[in-house]
């Protein structure tokens, strides 16, 4: 085994007008699961000096930099290292540059100039965006007041290392609806750490999904809702969200709360909530008899709560249900797929464990797991392993990029601008439905990404966005297959055969963690589960590996080719 490692990966900050500094930046983030995912991590807390008498450059701009890093409304402390007319002009609300570790400004006798490579920015909104590679780069046109130095020419916004965000900020999630109504879709956002309250955070909420999400994502919040008060406490944790305006219909005033639960949820203090709108009391069919709204009322749209994690891959030409520990012994399914002999390179799951298709050559064959009647349902060069979605579509996609959707035994294509110019190598949708996470060949460079699923008259894949993959700054590369390890966060298998590795990453990139690999393995394919984590890889010798904990993987017992995990 090798020594577990952790790294910081990427984060940002808002847009920076033009003018004061040049930043390059491509593509958009996504978000992570519910509750544990988006905890507040800790950090170390940061105490900012005010600017001390005969400070010379390099301590003021020193001091103005850590100063940004603790969160003050309005930064006064931060000020404070700026001239007069500096003060008045500087909007640190603008936005969040987050720039590489280990870099520092270049100080001469008057003048403070920074040239470091961006991480990425935050917008308006908290969310995340990846910068392109490239260097951000500032004057801060230092002069004297009244004998001392100060900065004249501040950046727009908060400039901050990537330690510093790591310590500053907090993610929290908002959450939006699938386009069925009956899922939440997860929304990452970045606040400071001191501003991390359930009025902050309700306002994330009711200013909508972030630009990238959007397009796959409805909302029950009606437009315009907004705060029209204090958002209060009653010194127990139940919490008064007093809004403008909240929908009429009941079902869609219990789809808003459910949006609301899973927000508030994550803040440990909070335990319950009510609504008021212009002043009224408003009535939720989930309210305690007191008036109050749990936050459990949100479980019942959990994309989690009906996927089944057991294990299944094919044995001797079988559909067999793997062990789940060493030791253990396969057991061979009832219907067709474990009757019949099948050359099956994939297998596919359906969120229940009823469903299945098998990859046999270039065709998919779809049954159910213990019944009889399978049948033919896609032929294709370039099948990649299918996945059914938890909305029982099953989905295939070719290493082309051709996209299908197979209702029953109607396939149709989907039309996928997000791919164009692309070699797939390995797909995954997210258990909500709308997303995908993808690793493809552009290039001859691989990487990985999401893709976000539009559901209308017809389904449509696009807006790729990359999810960069950092272990100590150092990018990782050479990845063969991917899975959602939760609702907002996904594993990659990094290399082929023994070198191979499994690591863990935010699909905003902002952590990553090592899961480590076997020493003897030679791993060909992943299959995760979001439902616990399950983490499962496939190596050319017909060996399972299953992952425990702390980079610990166990080989399970005979010979298992294509595992699969439902959903």
């Amino acid at each position: 085994m090798i020594p577990r490692r952790t790294a910081l990966g990427l984060v940002l900050v808002l847009g920076l007008p033009a003018g004061c500094a040049t930043l390059s930046t491509s593509g958009d983030v996504v978000s992570e699961p519910r509750r544990s995912q988006a905890s507040d991590p800790g950090g170390a807390a940061i105490d900012p000096d005010p600017p001390t008498a005969g400070a010379s450059p390099s301590l003021i701009i020193d001091g103005f930099l850590h100063a940004m890093a603790t969160y003050q409304p309005g930064y006064p402390l931060a000020r404070q290292y700026l001239t007069t007319a500096a003060k008045a002009t500087w909007k640190p609300e603008s936005g969040v540059l987050v720039y590489a570790d280990g870099t520092a400004p270049t100080v001469t006798a008057d003048t403070v100039t920074m040239e470091v490579p961006a991480v990425g920015m935050l917008g308006a909104d908290g969310a995340f965006q990846a910068a392109a590679e490239g260097m951000w780069s500032h004057n801060f046109g230092l002069a004297k007041e009244e004998g001392e130095w100060r900065i004249s020419s501040p950046q727009s916004g908060i400039l901050i290392s990537r330690y510093l965000f790591a310590s500053s900020f907090v993610r929290h999630d908002v959450f939006f609806l699938d386009s069925t109504r009956t899922t939440l879709v997860p929304d990452a956002r970045y606040v400071a750490r001191g501003n991390r309250t359930p009025a902050t955070v309700m306002r994330l909420l009711l200013s909508g999904p972030s630009q990238w999400l959007s397009p796959a994502v409805v909302t029950a919040v009606p437009s315009p809702a907004v705060l029209v008060g204090a958002v209060s406490d009653n010194g127990s944790g139940e919490i008064t969200i007093p809004l403008s305006v909240v929908p009429a219909s009941p079902a869609e005033r219990s789809l808003m709360c459910a949006q609301f639960a899973e927000v508030l949820r994550q803040l440990p203090d909070v335990t319950g909530f009510r609504l008021t709108a212009l002043g009224a009391a408003v009535d939720i069919a989930e309210q305690r008899a007191d008036g109050s709204v749990p936050l459990s009322m949100a479980d019942r749209y959990d994309p989690l709560a009906t996927l089944t994690s057991q294990l299944f891959a094919m044995s001797d030409g079988h559909l067999v249900r793997a062990p789940d520990s060493f030791g253990g012994h396969a057991s061979v399914v009832h219907g067709d797929f474990g009757t019949q002999t099948w050359e099956a390179t994939a297998v596919a799951v359906g969120t229940d464990g009823v469903d299945a298709a098998l990859l046999v050559g270039k065709q998919i064959i779809r049954g159910t797991v213990d019944g009889q009647g399978t049948k033919p349902v896609l032929a294709r060069d370039g099948l990649l392993r299918p996945q059914f979605s938890r909305d029982g579509g099953l989905w295939a996609m070719t290493t082309s990029g051709e996209v299908w959707r197979i209702d029953a035994d109607h396939a149709v294509q989907v039309a996928a601008p997000g791919l164009q110019g692309r070699a797939v190598v390995a797909f995954r949708i997210s258990p909500d439905g709308q997303r995908i996470a993808v690793v493809s060949d552009r290039n001859g460079t691989r990487e990985v990404g999401l893709l976000r699923i539009q559901h209308g008259t017809s389904f449509v894949i696009d807006g790729w966005r990359s999810v960069p993959l950092l272990q100590d700054s150092t990018p990782i590369v050479g990845a063969v297959d991917v899975g959602w390890s939760s609702t907002t966060s996904i594993t990659v298998l990094a290399g082929v055969g023994r070198p191979a590795d499994v690591v863990e990453v935010d699909i905003d990139g902002v952590v990553l963690h090592d899961d480590g690999r076997s020493d003897t393995w030679t791993a060909t394919s992943l299959v995760t589960s979001a439902r616990g984590s399950r983490k499962a890889v496939g190596d050319s010798t017909g060996a399972v590996w299953l992952y425990q904990d702390s980079f610990r993987w166990i080989r399970l017992s005979g010979k298992l080719v294509a595992p699969a995990y439902p959903g």
